[in-house]
């Protein structure tokens, strides 16, 4: 300990709170208003690292300038190191659905910067007490649809953040169901039938894996007639079934299929049962 001659001991702690102070307040400004420089560094970036997004910007109204003015950036400190990450919202229609915007966090390398979450959409993201590899795990929460958002949890691997965990709930209610479930068929067999709930605010959406050529066949049976599905394709999600009860067809694409089932604004109890041969 240093004593300081003629310090009286409530001086010498004052004046030990001063440098401290003195020397945590630039590294406290700087995670809360990242520079203009870091600014345009990660605009740059985001750029660069999404080929589409980028076209889509330099076509739009306003331009590279417009998209850079309205970004937004907060700093972060995910690992918990002291040194901070930076998420990074893009707004506008080339990064935007109709509420959701693209989120993105970004750490500073001796490169430059690097993504470590580059698939999320939201309205924000909230960092959650629990972590994975030394990161804090992360919750984005988005619209879903004017009566339900979305929650989805975000873990990270070592290397990048991977979405979790991801649910629906009805604001209204506050009830919850998966945001989507993966179709399993038991081993030697080529059909399964699942049973559920649903409302028009709260679907069940299931994945299926199927090859193109494959002959699908889907049949739902349910109480009340308004219950109905929906088929998309894998990559295009075009429509290959809306508002049916029974379809048969060849399958056009390899990949995951998506069945989504809803109903009108009741809750109403199903049974569905998927065969591809």
């Amino acid at each position: 300990m240093i004593f300081l001659r003629g310090k009286t001991p409530m001086l010498l702690v004052l004046l030990t709170i001063a440098v401290v102070s003195a020397h945590a307040q630039p590294h406290d400004q700087e995670q809360q208003e990242p520079s203009a420089e870091i600014r345009s560094q990660l605009f740059k970036q985001v750029l660069a690292d999404f080929r589409d997004l980028r076209e889509c910007i330099e076509q739009a109204e306003g331009g590279v300038r417009a998209a850079q003015e309205n970004m937004s950036v907060e700093t972060l400190d995910v690992n918990h190191d002291g040194v901070p990450e930076y998420e990074v919202q893009m707004s506008g229609a080339c990064a935007c659905g109709m509420v959701n915007c693209s989120i993105y966090i970004y750490r500073k390398t001796a490169q430059g910067f690097e993504t470590i979450l580059d698939d999320a959409a939201g309205m924000g993201i909230e960092m959650l007490k629990t972590s994975s590899n030394g990161y804090s795990d992360l919750l984005v929460e988005g619209r879903d649809t004017a009566a339900t958002r979305a929650e989805t949890i975000y873990k990270f691997d070592g290397k990048q953040y991977r979405e979790g965990k991801s649910t629906i709930v009805q604001m209204e209610t506050g009830e919850r169901k998966p945001a989507s479930r993966r179709l399993q068929f038991q081993r030697g067999t080529s059909s399964t039938t699942v049973t559920g709930k649903v409302s028009i605010a709260l679907p069940d959406t299931y994945l299926v894996g199927a090859r193109a050529g494959q002959v699908m066949t889907i049949k739902l049976t349910a109480p009340r007639k308004s219950v109905r599905f929906l088929l998309m394709s894998p990559t295009t999600r075009n429509l290959v079934a809306d508002n049916a009860r029974e379809w048969t067809g060849t399958l056009p694409e390899t990949g995951d299929y998506y069945i989504i089932v809803d109903a009108d604004e009741r809750n109403s109890t199903y049974s569905m049962t998927i065969n591809i041969k």
